[in-house]
Formats: C-alpha cells, sequence, structure tokens
C-alpha cells in the first residue's frame, strides 16, 4: 500500500524503556525454549499458571519441563523429530511442549477434537516420536494409532477417564516424579522450527504448518512493545489449546513479559465472570459467539465491578457484529477488541488495539509485518480495491510439512497468501470480505468442505455431495452439505450425521443437510457453490 498523509501508525514503545524489563531482564534470543528457561531464572518466584486450585511458578513450569526432556532425551529424541501432544487445556501442556522445545525437538499440537481417521493421517504426516495423549482423547487416539502406518511412543497424561484402551507405555505423573530436573537446553538457531500446527488444506486434507523460533519472537515483541502486555497482567486461556491463538498470541509473549496464565478446562459460562473476578483477570481472549452468550446471559448488575480489572477483551476467528460490540461495552464496560491472524502468521498480524476503533476494521497491521491488497497477479491494489489480504515478515511460517508445492503455492516472493479476501482504507485499516478460496470458518475452526466431500463420497446411497458454509450472526459460518442421492428418500438428514459421527471431527458435521435432485453448473460442468449457499 502507498504511504498515505492520512495513515494511522500506532505508538510503541523500545523494550528497553519498559517498565516490566527496567530490572535488567534479557530481551533477545534465538529461541522460545532459550526464552523460557532464561525467564525462569530471572523469576523463578513469579506465577506462571493460574489452574483452579493450583499456582505453578516460572520455576516449576522450567523444573518438570526439564523432567519431559530428559525423558525424551531417553527415548532417543533430537532436534528436529516431532513430539505430539494431544492435551485438554491444563498446565501440562506447557510441560510437554516446553519440555520437546528445550532439546530443539518441534512440539506438535493435535486438536482434540479429531476422530480416528483424522488422528490417522496427522501420525503419518508427521511421524511423532512421542504422543502425550490425555485420558479423555486416548479412546478417539487409539483408533487413529490402530489404523496409522506410523506409531509413537504413547504417554497417558492420566486425568482418571476410563478409556479401555491400553497403548500408553508411560504416565506423565510418572516421569514427572521419577526423572531429573537437570537444565536440558540445548543450543539452537532462531530458523529452527519450534511449533507445528494443523490447519486444514487445500488437497482436503489437513496441512501441518511449521513455525519458527524467529518468527515467534517476533510476536512475543510486537505483543510487548506495543503496549498491550505487561508484567502485571493476568490473562485468561479458555480456547483450546491446540490452536495458534491461546499458544502463539498468548502464551509465549506473555512469558516473554513475565506475566502468568489463568488456564481454564474450556469456556464454561457459568465460570466466566467468577474466574475473572477471583483471578484478578486483566485480559481475556473469545470467539464471537463466547461474547454473544456472555453478553446475552448475565445480568451485568450481578456482578461486583469494584472487583473487575479486566483492561481488555480480544476477539479473533471470526467477524463481530458491531451491535454485541457495542452492547458488551455498555453493559460490561469493557471494549471488545478485534483482530486478525491466521497460523500461517504465527496467529496474529492486526489489531484495533491502540489505534482509534473502527466500526468493521480489524485493526491495522503489526510494525514487524507488512500486509499488501493483491489480485491474482500479485500486483498491490490501490487503496479501497478489494484483492487478497497478503502478509510478509518473520511471521510468516517456515512452510508446510512435506508439501513444498503446497508451500510455494502459499508463500511466493515471501508474501503469504492468505486466501482471506479483504481491502484498505486511506487511513491503513484492514477490511476482511470474504475468502477467496472455499474454506468455512466456524467460530474460528477452519474446514475444508473437500474434507467432508470425500467421506460422503463413500456412503453407498450418496451419488453427489457438495459441501459449502453459510453465514451464520453468532458463529460466522455453519456447514451445510447438498446431497444427491442414488434413489430418493434412501436417507434423511440424521442419517448422514450418524454416518460421519466417528470419522470426522464433531464440529466439522454439516449442521444443515439439503437434498436436491440437480446441482447448478457453469459451462465446464463445476458445481456453482455460491448458488448453493
Amino acid at each position: 500500500m502507498s504511504d498515505s498523509v492520512n495513515k494511522v501508525t500506532r505508538t510503541f514503545y523500545p523494550l528497553e524503556e519498559l517498565d516490566s524489563f527496567k530490572d535488567g531482564r534479557r530481551l533477545y534470543f534465538d529461541s522460545i525454549a532459550e526464552m523460557f528457561t532464561v525467564r525462569a531464572q530471572e523469576i523463578p518466584d513469579k506465577a506462571h499458571v493460574l489452574y483452579y486450585d493450583q499456582v505453578i511458578t516460572y520455576a516449576q513450569t522450567n523444573e518438570r519441563s526439564n523432567r519431559v526432556a530428559n525423558y525424551l532425551k531417553e527415548m532417543g529424541v533430537k532436534k528436529g523429530d516431532v513430539i505430539s501432544v494431544m492435551v485438554l487445556n491444563s498446565p501440562e501442556v506447557y510441560y510437554t511442549m516446553f519440555g520437546a522445545q528445550k532439546l530443539g525437538a518441534i512440539a506438535g499440537g493435535v486438536n482434540y477434537m479429531l476422530k480416528g481417521p483424522e488422528i490417522a493421517h496427522v501420525l503419518d504426516d508427521s511421524k511423532p516420536k512421542v504422543a502425550f495423549v490425555s485420558s479423555e482423547f486416548m479412546k478417539d487416539f487409539a483408533a487413529g494409532y490402530e489404523m496409522a502406518s506410523h506409531r509413537p511412543v504413547v504417554v497417558e497424561v492420566y486425568t482418571g477417564i476410563d478409556h479401555g484402551a491400553n497403548i500408553a507405555e508411560q504416565k506423565l505423573s510418572d516421569i514427572l516424579a521419577k526423572y531429573p530436573a537437570d537444565e536440558a537446553l540445548i543450543p539452537l538457531t532462531p530458523e529452527d522450527p519450534f511449533l507445528l500446527l494443523y490447519s486444514s488444506g487445500t488437497t482436503g486434507r489437513p496441512k501441518g504448518i511449521l513455525l519458527s523460533n524467529r518468527g515467534q519472537l517476533s510476536i512475543c515483541r510486537e505483543m510487548v512493545t506495543s503496549g498491550l502486555l505487561t508484567s502485571g497482567d493476568t490473562m485468561m486461556i479458555v480456547l483450546p489449546m491446540f490452536h495458534t491463538n491461546p499458544l502463539c498470541v498468548w502464551t509465549y509473549p506473555m512469558a516473554y513479559v513475565g506475566s502468568t496464565l489463568c488456564i481454564r478446562k474450556m469456556f464454561s459460562p457459568q465460570d466466566f465472570w467468577p474466574s475473572i473476578l477471583n483471578y484478578g483477570i486483566t485480559i481475556i481472549m473469545g470467539v464471537p459467539t463466547m461474547y454473544n452468550y456472555v453478553c446475552n446471559a448475565v445480568d451485568p448488575g450481578s456482578l461486583d465491578k469494584s472487583k473487575l480489572k479486566l483492561k481488555y477483551a480480544f476477539c479473533g476467528a471470526a467477524p463481530l457484529p458491531v451491535e454485541l460490540i457495542r452492547a458488551f461495552k455498555e453493559k460490561f464496560e469493557v471494549t471488545v477488541i478485534e483482530g486478525y491472524g491466521l497460523t500461517e502468521a504465527t496467529g496474529v498480524s492486526t489489531s484495533s488495539f491502540g489505534v482509534p476503533l473502527k466500526w468493521g476494521s480489524i485493526g491495522i497491521p503489526y510494525p514487524e509485518q507488512q500486509i499488501e491488497i493483491m489480485d491474482d497477479e500479485n500486483n498491490i491494489l490501490p487503496v479501497g480495491e478489494k484483492g487478497e489480504i497478503c502478509i510478509r515478515g518473520d511471521a510468516v511460517m517456515s512452510g508446510y510439512l512435506n508439501k513444498p508445492e503446497a508451500t510455494a503455492e502459499t508463500v511466493r516472493d515471501g508474501w503469504l497468501h492468505t486466501g482471506d479476501m479483504g481491502y484498505m482504507d486511506e487511513e491503513g485499516y484492514l477490511y476482511v470480505a470474504g475468502r477467496k478460496k472455499e474454506m468455512i470458518n466456524r467460530g474460528g475452526e477452519n474446514i475444508y468442505p473437500r474434507e467432508i466431500e470425500a467421506v460422503l463420497e463413500t456412503h453407498p446411497a450418496i451419488d453427489q455431495v457438495a459441501v459449502v458454509g453459510v453465514q451464520d450472526p453468532s458463529l460466522g459460518e455453519r456447514v451445510k452439505a447438498c446431497i444427491i442421492l442414488r434413489e430418493q428418500g434412501s436417507l434423511n438428514a440424521e442419517d448422514v450425521k450418524a454416518f460421519l459421527k466417528d470419522k470426522i471431527a464433531k464440529y466439522k458435521i454439516p449442521e444443515f443437510v439439503e437434498f436436491r435432485t440437480s446441482f447448478p453448473l457453469n459451462p465446464t460442468g463445476k458445481i456453482l457453490k455460491g448458488e448453493l449457499k
């Protein structure tokens, strides 16, 4: 985008001048593992995690991570190996991920809503040496484990849930009790990948996204120099911790500045305000459905606002209705701040924090990321014209695991082509106008229609199928399957959903099923999905 005299800029503060770093803490690191290890040495007794009745210090998280690292070392884990983590929101996510990262291994977050065939794909694609799995998810994991060609050593994060699967060789609790806490950190470089997260891909199979230490450290600096995070903050995590947002946007930047994270197992409307008040939460992150529910279901008069320390409520994953932002501000005196990001750019690229609010905009870019709107020939478009949102900077992914062609198609001349359509105004504010590709965004979960279509096509009663996203005010989009049957009336909507139940994650199962006798087609015979919507 060409410079404009009207362009709005966000105030940024030199790291050295911030109160959080005036005590001489280190500012620059080669890796995330080094950053956390040093912070634990500098502020050992500071609360790192609040988890229900547990208070876990930086030193304790570091010590338990070292025990995991020393176990992994004994198992032959080396730099570049993948360690899978399919664990419900808890401090154990940190012990296992930091433990792997200290050895230069790549922590691989696994979506715990996946079912057997999807888990098998992740195992065969990423080939983890070891997989840490919560008891809650062991049954589905075991199903995928049996289907997979690659079978890692399995460690159970035991939570007392009965599952009947006997594939675990160890329990994490035994590792934490038996293995030494000797410092396990090895020298690493900024270019080394440290995190692997899966996202839906254009082939219909999830793609592994490799993120680098350099990219994550860039996000850490941006979140702190913007004035958004201070060492006195306490941030509440309620979104699933296999996602880029709780990890890349909050976990690592919060540790970088030396603040505290309050982890909840999941979002609970009943737990929401009591947790914010009881733990002194200053920052929360949510999605539109969460804020919509809280705004409509909670009487602000029932809250003791004298105890409220909440400064910011952030929202991402899907567009937030302007009316909801206004209502939340009126009811609770808290502004909901929108931002934009994707896993391929380490989680966050813009926000409306620190700049005048513009309704409908997702804010302006962070300074270490350049954003332009491009046409199909990669030409930068003028102000106000719609095109593809493209991002350049250290935060752009290292690439897709095992998929050089997909990487080359998505990152061209250093520019990440997001697949999102949008435009910028004369002040540099970004607006999202929709998807270039067919990806469905359901409450922050990316769903590629081909994943669902491929499974439905295996049903003997189904002749043709097309899956689309339909607009929804609370979730952004919901999933709809349009089906042509071989014999009319041979299936109903519930039959379709039941068929998918053990084959794909629940959030991917179509909420709407429409039976048709034909599809609208273009001259070459391609289904016109825009008309089906």
